[in-house]
């Protein structure tokens, strides 16, 4: 309990609890355009996400103890937990688990982890390594292409993969 009054759990668990909170709102969003879904239906879901999220932090946040698990797993990971709680999301409003629209949430759920899994594959690709092309001007007045300082691309790879996973 002690990693709870660090600021650095607390830092990673809301930003991981406002990724999973937009990954449930944006199937809620692109819903409400087609069909009657109602503004407060989308924010509850959201907010019960963040919640969920906040709540499935409390077993652990690998980048807030400073465990670099393989990125693999880290995705299966990010994903599986969106999935279960845009789940869970989609049972706001709902008296009895036959009140549940299934088709509707489980879609919902499926596309949250879609989106969370684009998200962790987005955070964790290198940068451009390539260099900008720099012209110069010559005393004739052509444009040729300026010499590229030597640069240690090995060092740049490894620089990227001592990130921690997002």
């Amino acid at each position: 309990m002690s990693k709870l009054i660090t600021a650095l759990w607390w830092k990673a668990a809301a930003l991981r609890g406002l990724y999973t909170a937009l990954a449930i709102a944006l199937p809620y969003l692109g819903g409400a355009f087609i069909a009657d879904i109602q503004w407060l239906t989308i924010l509850s879901a959201a907010a019960l996400g963040f919640v969920t999220s906040i709540a499935t932090s409390l077993a652990g946040l690998p980048e807030a103890v400073g465990t670099d698990l393989p990125w693999w797993l880290a995705a299966v990971e990010r994903t599986v937990k969106t999935f279960a709680q845009a789940l869970a999301s989609g049972f706001v409003g709902a008296t009895l688990l036959t009140d549940v629209p299934w088709s509707t949430v489980v879609q919902f759920a499926l596309i949250s982890a879609l989106t969370s899994l684009v998200r962790v594959i987005l955070a964790t690709l290198p940068n451009d390594p390539s260099p900008a092309i720099a012209m110069v001007e010559a005393v004739d007045g052509t444009w040729t292409v300026a010499p590229e300082p030597e640069s240690d691309l090995g060092a740049r790879v490894n620089e990227h993969q001592d990130r921690t996973f997002p």
